[in-house]
């Protein structure tokens, strides 16, 4: 069963609300339980809005640069792990299809990045054609659908349990790109515009899985999440890369702009 403050939110009368914040323009105030129902609403759509692309920049940035250097493996296989099965515990606790939906966008997006990594790997040249990669996928991508369904149809009490390790695997998934960071003083291919968003969708995540009635592990998650997520968009500000004089950045490659000297016979 939904808890009790999931319960009291979805009482509220859509219609009772909306009159409320049209009785504005007569002078009346609407309650705090409107308010948070209207900004929770807002956010959950926005956020469902913006993770239909939010993976998309650090999708772009892998193939114009034909490499995944400085990016670890293991952070976007603990998204995907920790995806796969929060979307079933969700699904499984009767959750607001709104306080998740975003998973499922970002989760086909991090699966594709997965893909990306297997074909060209971390340091890329391994292949002239990503679309000669994909036969090599087929074992992979059977092997993670055999084990969602085995999620998605696991007891509650089991589902549970693997919802409550999720936070730790996204410790152990994206402290190795922590500190890989951290040694190599780069960021590699990792984009900026991803980071942000992710960022921001998980600190929002925090307000509307409260306002929706989700479990403290659920806030707990969505906050570690997005305290991670900052540290991460923090590294790529302090180890941006430093534009030499007379180049430009041009889908993640440094070139020249200067017009080369012609030789003098």
């Amino acid at each position: 069963t939904a808890p009790p403050t999931a319960l009291r939110i979805m009482a509220l009368s859509i219609e009772r609300c909306a009159n409320e914040v049209l009785g504005v323009f007569t002078g009346a105030v609407p309650s705090a339980d409107c308010v948070k129902f209207a900004v929770s609403k807002g956010l959950s759509a926005g956020i469902i809005g913006g993770a239909a692309m939010v993976k998309v920049p650090q999708i772009r940035r892998i193939i114009a640069a034909k490499s995944a250097q400085g990016l670890q493996f293991q952070m976007f296989l603990s998204e995907v792990v920790a995806g796969t099965v929060s979307i079933a515990y969700f699904a499984h606790n009767n959750m607001a299809l709104a306080s998740y939906a975003e998973m499922f966008f970002v989760l086909f997006q991090n699966l594709a990045i997965l893909a990306l990594m297997l074909i060209l790997g971390r340091k890329g040249g391994q292949r002239k054609s990503i679309a000669s990669g994909v036969p090599g996928l087929i074992p992979h991508a059977a092997g993670y659908a055999f084990a969602a369904m085995i999620i998605a149809i696991a007891p509650g009490d089991f589902l549970e349990t693997l919802y409550n390790c999720t936070t730790a695997v996204l410790v152990l998934g994206r402290a190795p790109q922590i500190w890989g960071n951290h040694k190599a003083k780069s960021t590699g291919e990792l984009s900026a515009t991803t980071q942000f968003l992710m960022t921001a969708g998980s600190a929002a995540r925090v307000f509307t899985t409260q306002q929706e009635g989700g479990s403290s592990s659920m806030v707990f998650a969505f906050a570690l999440s997005a305290g991670m997520n900052a540290l991460l968009l923090l590294q790529m500000f302090l180890y941006r890369p430093k534009k030499a004089k007379g180049t430009v950045m041009k889908g993640g490659v440094r070139k020249s702009t200067r017009t080369p000297k012609k030789k003098q016979y």
